[in-house]
């Protein structure tokens, strides 16, 4: 669930976490929000729900990335990986298998897993070839949970989804599905800590700070393609409370937006390009200001590896 879930209520009839409500944004009704609401779409609740707020929280996190590309490098991929090369036996084992990805994870990086590689030694028809994706080990929280078709041979299964846990287990059960085992890939330009065919550690930064492992779990069988990469989503989820009235004033912006470029003829969407272009400039200008203030109250200090400085921002002379 969006970190944004019920955060900003339509009206008081509705949950909002953060006591603001769009229908006390100046001008927004619920007549209008019917008036806008798409043809394929069940009420205007849906559109609220599925079309406004995550435009607006969309559009927010990407202007708050760029305000912030000014000093900082945000953003940032720390470390991408292939995970595994395919043997030529079969995995016949019994229970869970798989990759198990760690890593000492900064503050607001996340684990964003690409694909899964497997090479089948048959077809298999969906739903037989399933792959879960457990926080730290099968005992944890499922976080993935898909089916497949297999072609016999070289499969990619596309993930791309992002995950907060710092230990991932990606798995399938081998007694129902035959795929080849996995050893770890080997790169002969990196830098290892330890390294094996079943298990190895890696520095994720120049300074050693964060340490990475990938280890191939009963027999592996699966390629995993992942990076970990800086969010700013995550930054601003875990400080959502101070970008609230943001937040706020940009649903009003997708209003105004939705209004002038919807297909659908109404009293909300005719209005003059003036007045359209005024309630537009209004909440921009609302929008705007609430940003600025908002990122000059952050605290950057506390990742310094996802927001590092572009430039030095201070500087000393010490006399001898």
């Amino acid at each position: 669930m969006p970190c944004y879930t019920d955060y900003i209520g339509i009206d008081r009839s509705t949950t909002s976490r953060s006591g603001l409500y769009g229908s006390d944004l100046p001008g927004v009704e619920i007549d209008m929000l019917e008036g806008l609401t798409k043809e394929d779409q069940d009420d205007y609740l849906e559109f609220w729900t599925n079309t406004i707020v995550p435009r607006a929280w969309t559009n927010m996190v990407s202007d708050i990335s760029l305000a912030l590309q000014d000093k900082f490098f945000v953003d940032s991929k720390i470390v991408s990986r292939v995970t595994s090369k395919f043997q030529d036996s079969a995995n016949g084992g019994t229970g869970l298998a798989g990759i198990k990805i760690e890593f000492d994870l900064p503050r607001y990086a996340k684990i964003h897993i690409n694909t899964i590689g497997v090479f089948s030694n048959q077809a298999y028809a969906s739903p037989d070839a399933n792959f879960k994706i457990y926080d730290t080990d099968e005992d944890g929280e499922e976080l993935y949970d898909e089916n497949h078709e297999l072609s016999t041979g070289r499969n990619t299964i596309n993930v791309d989804q992002s995950f907060d846990a710092s230990a991932l287990f990606i798995a399938f059960d081998p007694s129902a599905i035959e795929l080849r085992k996995t050893e770890n890939k080997y790169y002969p330009d990196s830098i290892y800590i330890d390294w094996d065919k079943l298990s190895c550690t890696f520095p994720c930064d120049q300074y050693g700070h964060y340490q990475g492992k990938v280890t191939q779990e009963n027999g592996g069988g699966l390629n995993i393609t992942f990076s970990v990469v800086c969010s700013i989503e995550k930054f601003v989820c875990e400080n959502i409370n101070l970008f609230k009235t943001a937040f706020w004033y940009r649903i009003g912006v997708e209003l105004c937006d939705e209004a002038l470029l919807g297909n659908k003829l109404n009293k909300y969407t005719t209005m003059t390009s003036e007045r359209a272009a005024e309630r537009s400039g209004y909440f921009g200008s609302k929008y705007q200001g609430n940003i600025t203030e908002a990122i000059k109250s952050q605290n950057v200090h506390e990742d310094p590896i996802c927001f590092r400085c572009k430039s030095v921002s201070m500087s000393r002379t010490v006399l001898p």
